[in-house]
Parts: structure tokens; sequence; C-alpha cells
């Protein structure tokens, strides 16, 4: 009886020092995050919003309906009166997968934008902006340790 019970207590401590993995999910199924910064050029800071609405903007929302982006945010420094705001994009995609196939998703949607709307590019964003650093993070939430892990640096 005392052997069963022993048993039963090293297994069920076992499970418990494991974290219970069978209950969260697996790293390739977790939510991946990118954040790209961007510096607007000087005196394009309009046009730059408007590009990234026209542009960026749509293709997220676009693959979001498709499910391979969850979120997406486009958010910019409080203005100084010197300098334009530097921009930070956000997209978080349902998981590992969905963020590997993305070129190939942002391009057939791009593609589909170019053919319903023609000469909506009026900028090349060399032209408005330059990316400064593209970050990616792998979303953690729920885990007792930090809430996301830095996968690649730009």
């Amino acid at each position: 009886m005392q052997r069963r019970m022993f048993a039963g207590l090293f297994l069920v401590s076992l499970f418990i020092v494991s974290g219970g993995g069978a209950q969260s999910p697996s790293e390739s199924e977790k939510p991946v995050w990118t954040m790209e910064i961007l510096k607007v050029m000087p005196g394009k800071f309009g046009p730059t919003l408007g590009y990234l609405d026209d542009n960026w903007m749509r293709i997220r929302e676009e693959a979001r309906r498709q499910g391979a982006v969850l979120s997406y945010h486009r958010i910019a420094e409080q203005s100084t009166s010197e300098t334009d705001p530097n921009i930070v994009l956000l997209t978080e995609y349902k998981n590992q997968a969905a963020y590997d196939a993305r070129g190939k998703l942002f391009s057939s949607i791009f593609k589909a934008i170019a053919r319903q709307f023609p000469g909506l590019l009026l900028y090349q964003h060399n032209d408005l902006y330059e990316t400064v650093s593209t970050r990616v993070y792998q979303d953690y939430q729920g885990a007792h340790s930090a809430q996301f892990r830095l996968l690649s640096k730009n």
C-alpha cells in the first residue's frame, strides 16, 4: 500500500516539476510578434502615414482576415518640434509557421491590392522612411518567465 502511494506521489511530483507540459501549447503554436522601428525622413510624416495606410495596414488587415495575423498596430512617438516622430510597426502572427510564410502571403495580397487599386503607390517607401531595426519575439504569456523572448534582431 505504501509503495503504491509513494509511486503515485512520485509520478505527481514529476508532473508538477515538468510544468504540466501537456497543457501548454508547443513553441511552434505560440504567437510570434515583429517590431519594426521606422525613422521618418524630414517633412515626410504625413505621406508616410498615408503610405502605411494604403499598403502596410491593408496587407495586415487582409492577412488578419485570412487568419495568419492576429493583430497589428502602427504607433508613433509623441511629436517634437524639431524632428518628425519615429513610427513603430507591430504585427502579431498566429504562430511560427504563419510568420515563416509571411513573405509569400504578403506578396500575393499586395498583388491583389495593386490590381484592385492601380496607381495607388505614389511613393517608394525609401523616399519616406528608413527601417532602423526589426526584431522578432515569441509570446510566452502564461509562462512563469518573461512574457516575450527575442528570436532575432536586425
